[in-house]
């Protein structure tokens, strides 16, 4: 294995654990408090490891054939799983009709 190579998958490691405890505090989040927020976070998280796993597994399996494929799926599951931690914020909870951010804060950020 080359230098690169372990490299990658050191720091695709480090990611993959990191977003793997991030996933475990949301799910006990919304297991303790059942916000909806917590779900979608815990989702967004999830596809973070499943790109962090899945596209090193892909790349080594294929010897990094398609590399333009695999760059495609990983970015797509970043951009989706992003868009869930942002919906995180903008989710309405639960018999509130509030959002998590409340409205005093979402009129001050568009006044900007």
């Amino acid at each position: 294995m080359e230098l690169i190579e372990g490299l990658y998958l050191m720091t695709t490691t480090v990611l993959a654990g990191a977003s793997a405890t991030l996933v475990a505090f949301a799910v006990a989040a919304y297991r303790s408090s059942g916000r909806t927020a917590m779900a979608y976070l815990a989702a967004g998280f999830g596809l973070i490891v499943v790109a962090a796993v899945g596209t090193p597994a892909v790349a080594f399996r294929t010897g990094f054939a398609n590399a333009e494929a695999l760059l495609l799926v990983n970015t797509g599951l970043l951009a989706a799983s992003m868009a869930l931690v942002a919906g995180s914020l903008a989710v309405y909870e639960p018999g509130t009709r509030e959002f998590v951010i409340p409205e005093s804060e979402l009129s001050r950020l568009r006044d900007r």
